[in-house]
């Protein structure tokens, strides 16, 4: 785009050198030669201007052969469909607990793909604290409601006994 703007400016300065270098010039016999001149100095002007355009637009284009394309397994896209959607769903639960006072200490979702392509949670474990333990059946229903999957909840201190089952 800079190349583009400095062509408009270099045409800009030369019609108006031509211009004021035409208005100087007497009515005889020298106009036309000076007019040829002028008009031969705006064209490589501009012919100059362009090639450097040309070039600089040159260098600026990638080289396609300079790097490999990487490539990507089928498996691979499903990992980090599966990784993209699980992250997504953390943070919307995370959000949905929020907005009822629930303040989750950790939230580990496991997704899974099944055979017709669809992507379910296989594992929902919900970290809280002590004071919201009288809230467990609070948390299952908004789990079940949003993901249709019975969350396993551990209260601080139990994350270990939780770990080892």
């Amino acid at each position: 785009m800079s190349g583009l703007s400095s062509l408009g400016t270099v045409i800009c300065v030369i019609c108006v050198a031509a211009a004021i270098l035409s208005s100087l010039i007497p009515q005889k016999r020298t106009r036309r030669v000076l007019t040829f001149v002028i008009g031969l100095f705006l064209l490589s002007s501009l012919f100059g201007c362009i090639m450097a355009s040309v070039k600089d637009a040159q260098q600026l284009k990638p080289a396609l052969h300079a790097g490999e394309i990487p490539s990507y397994s089928e498996k691979d896209m499903e990992r980090a469909v599966i990784q993209r959607t699980a992250d997504n769903l953390t943070h919307t639960l995370d959000e949905l607990l929020r907005n009822e006072g629930i303040e989750a200490r950790n939230i580990e979702l496991t997704l899974k793909i099944s055979d017709d392509g669809g992507i379910y949670a296989s594992r929902v474990v919900i970290y809280i604290d002590e004071k919201n333990a009288d809230r467990e059946a609070q948390i299952e229903r908004i789990v079940y409601g949003n993901l249709s999957k019975e969350p396993e909840i551990y209260v601080a201190g139990e994350e270990l006994q939780g770990l080892a089952q």
